[in-house]
């Protein structure tokens, strides 16, 4: 892997973390048509922790600044005006639903661990996971207007932060279904106000992120083969594509959140469509 090549994934993982396109699934194909993919799949999950590592960087930085703001207003607010959470029972409580919310997709990293190695080498896979993950789009954007959802932060319920956990669960086994994707989609659909559904999906993805860089320092230290692939070398343009991630990720997380509030989903559904079909075009002509 070169030294661009590592700068242009890392800016990849960057813009694509916080959309519902599947930043996972963008990695696997463009590590594939750049060739620096490996038979084992371990190099990948690797570096894909890696630069999940960069964007949890740019969530915290970006969480400090949000708590920041979010202090004063508790501060300076009159007391029925204070946002939510506000108290130390109200923060046990958010930690709660988010830890909740994150056990079924420790259950599916555990139960499917060679599943999810594997999907790491299938670009054909997660071309094709596109197009579902757009039926899934679509779908939330019709029922979501029909009956738009109303629990927001105080309200969320124990089942309802583990149907949204399921939603990751099923992104963490198939490659190219989105992990934000999932969760807001399935946020929408068990009631939660949309603000509040990408407020929450955003939050797993600190849990997340970490979960996914832990699970690439775990593949790396148990491949027999990674003597032929962790070099000083790749550890220099892992870490370079690293700092890339976090610093893009960082710039871009407001713009792209107000992006999700507003847009519908059955944009992201029509891009992951065209990337879908471009991708098993490409592949289909490949000798």
């Amino acid at each position: 892997m070169s030294l661009l090549d590592a700068v242009l994934l890392g800016a990849l993982q960057g813009i694509t973390e916080f959309l519902p396109i599947s930043s996972s699934g963008h990695l696997v194909l463009a590590q594939h048509f750049l060739g620096v993919t490996d038979d084992t799949g371990a190099k990948e999950i690797f570096f894909d922790g890696m630069l999940h590592l960069g964007t949890l960087l740019a969530v915290l930085a970006y969480f400090f600044q949000d708590v920041r703001r979010q202090m004063r207003q508790v501060l300076t607010s009159p007391a029925e005006e204070k946002p939510w959470p506000h108290t130390w029972s109200h923060l046990f409580h958010l930690g709660v639903l988010v830890g909740l919310a994150t056990l079924p997709a420790v259950a599916a990293a555990i139960l499917l661990d060679e599943h999810i190695r594997e999907s790491f080498k299938r670009a054909d896979v997660v071309a094709v996971n596109f197009f579902f993950l757009g039926i899934i789009l679509v779908a939330t954007d019709v029922m979501g207007r029909r009956r738009p959802g109303t629990t927001v932060g105080p309200a969320t319920t124990w089942w309802q932060a583990l149907l949204v956990g399921a939603g990751q669960a099923v992104s963490a086994a198939f490659r190219g279904l989105s992990r934000s994707g999932m969760t807001i989609c399935t946020a929408l659909l068990v009631g939660m106000e949309r603000n509040w559904a990408v407020r929450f999906s955003f939050m797993m993805s600190v849990v997340a992120s970490l979960g996914l860089g832990l699970l690439g320092i775990r593949k790396a230290l148990s491949d027999a083969n990674r003597s032929q692939w962790l070099t000083p070398d790749f550890l220099a343009v892992t870490l370079v594509g690293v700092l890339v991630s976090a610093v893009v990720g960082y710039l871009t997380i407001t713009p792209l959140i107000y992006l999700v509030r507003r847009c519908r989903l059955w944009w992201f559904a029509v891009y992951v469509w065209l990337v879908g079909g471009a991708v098993l075009i490409m592949l289909a002509r490949s000798p």
